[in-house]
């Protein structure tokens, strides 16, 4: 009895060693036929000539998943593409279509790409292990600045100051003119009574004519150069706190112009797309259209989700029919819409597109993990339990980061707009009005007062002071002494001496 269940033993061992010596090598030269979708950076291709003949290779993630896959496996393979690029989407006919539908009807051994695995699906097929994870992420175009007509473009030079701002700077200009102007013409000790009094040349005398005074206040708020100050106090009062106003006006100008120019083209267009910053921020607005991949996972999501917000986001697709058939044609849409328009996609296909140039597109959402990545098998495949262990080693040892590290990778920064209202806020462009103007024209006001008072003293001063001055020397008795008297030179005289003849 012993030996004959030694026997039986022994014969098992070799049928088993059979099954491993044969079984095995043919299941790892086993080639298998995977269909896939040619999206970059999954998978593209590229053509060539050879020996006269056209040779297709392929490149990106699938393509270096599977060859790490092969690794670990042993297996090897060939691509089946499909050209219409649909994953798979159940028909009312209850087929499939798509690389789902390729599976199901046995024209390939599996389905590789960026397919979600859903629970319709995973009805019809065996999913391996997850490869990638994502979530619901919304692509929009970055806010352009609109062709602005000349009219809009001469008003742009004057927003950072108000209105009312330039109508009064205007009438201090004619002001200060006008009072700089009489001072310098009434107070005799300016440039004027100086060359009355041949004290100074003619040239002088004109400095602050009329046309001139207000020329010299002009060329004050120009930061130009000038040829002669006044020369009397008064009329130095005045220049003083008009250079102080004028100071504050041009750096304020500047300091505004600077921030309006910050906060970009137009604050009411950059605040549309600011709006968006989730999800459910799609049902709560009219301005932006919201569009989806026709039969894909996200909309399937869209569909089957029980959130009052996310009910409204959906609600919003079908009334304005925002299907789309490729993710080609979707992102070729956000990027071409005049009007701004939000397309609802899968945070790995988002990451690739809004890291590559032109750069003029951003992602933004919460980025809730809601779904996954699969390879999709026929069911009950033996290919399953080996795929998934090889899967799960790639990740233990960083190889599937690696992959989504070299693929997932482009140019462009800022593509990622967080779901914080504090990173999102724009800066706040603020005009300078006149309530935070009115202190410079308080300020020049009070120079022209000033000015004005020290310029009746300086009047008072020469009328009543000089004059007695004046005076005295023509009362005093002349002096007996051999040398005829010289007639004294009167410095302030209102009108030159008569020259008589000896």
């Amino acid at each position: 009895m012993r030996s004959h269940s030694t026997t039986a033993l022994s014969l098992c061992g070799a049928v088993v060693i059979v099954y491993i010596m044969v079984a095995v090598p043919m299941a790892q030269s086993q080639v298998l036929v995977v269909s896939s979708l040619l999206i970059p950076p999954f998978l593209s291709s590229n053509e060539y000539v050879s020996n006269g003949t056209t040779q297709i290779t392929y490149e990106g993630y699938i393509q270096d998943l599977l060859d790490e896959l092969a690794k670990l496996t042993g297996i090897s393979y060939t691509f089946s593409i499909r050209a219409d690029k649909k994953f798979g989407h159940l028909l009312r006919n209850g087929s499939w279509d798509g690389l789902i539908g390729d599976v199901v009807e046995g024209r390939v051994d599996l389905a590789a790409g960026p397919l979600t695995e859903t629970s319709a699906r995973s009805k019809v097929v065996d999913f391996s292990t997850p490869f990638m994870n994502f979530g619901p992420v919304i692509i929009m175009k970055r806010p352009q600045a609109p062709v602005m007509t000349l009219e809009e473009r001469l008003q742009r030079l004057f927003s950072p100051l108000s209105q009312s701002i330039w109508m009064l700077s205007g009438l201090a200009w004619l002001i200060t003119s006008v009072v700089l102007y009489v001072i310098c013409y009434t107070n005799p000790y300016d440039w004027r009574r100086l060359a009355k009094d041949r004290q100074a040349s003619l040239r002088e005398a004109e400095s602050f004519s009329c046309l001139n005074t207000f020329w010299f206040t002009m060329s004050n708020i120009l930061w130009q150069g000038y040829t002669r100050s006044p020369r009397s106090i008064g009329a130095r009062i005045v220049v003083t706190f008009w250079w102080v106003y004028v100071l504050i006006f041009v750096v304020m100008y500047i300091a505004s112009m600077t921030n309006y120019l910050q906060v970009g083209p137009t604050q009411n267009v950059d605040q549309t797309y600011t709006s968006i910053q989730k999800l459910e921020d799609l049902g709560q607005q009219s301005e932006v259209r919201v569009g989806v991949i026709e039969g894909g996972a996200t909309e399937q999501f869209l569909l089957t989700n029980r959130i009052p917000q996310i009910k409204h986001v959906w609600a919003r697709i079908k009334q304005m029919k925002g299907y789309v058939s490729t993710l080609d044609k979707a992102i070729d849409k956000v990027r071409k819409s005049k009007k701004p328009y939000a397309f609802i996609a899968e945070s790995a296909m988002a990451k690739y597109f809004t890291k590559h140039g032109p750069c003029d597109i951003y992602m933004v959402g919460d980025f809730t993990t809601i779904g996954s990545y699969s390879l999709a098998f026929p069911v009950n495949s033996s290919l399953v339990k080996r795929v998934d262990i090889a899967l799960l080693i790639l990740r233990e040892k960083g190889v599937l980061k690696e992959l989504e590290d070299r693929w997932f990778t482009g140019e462009c920064s800022g593509f990622l707009v967080e779901n914080n209202r504090n990173k999102l806020q724009l800066p706040h462009y603020h005009g300078v009005d006149l309530g935070s103007f009115s202190g410079a024209l308080i300020i020049l006001g009070i120079g022209l007062v000033l000015g004005s008072l020290v310029t009746c003293v300086e009047v008072f001063v020469f009328k009543f002071a000089e004059t007695e001055v004046k005076e005295k020397p023509t009362t005093a008795q002349p002096q007996v002494n051999s040398e005829p008297a010289k007639k004294p030179v009167l410095v302030s005289s209102l009108e030159p001496e008569p020259i008589t003849d000896v």
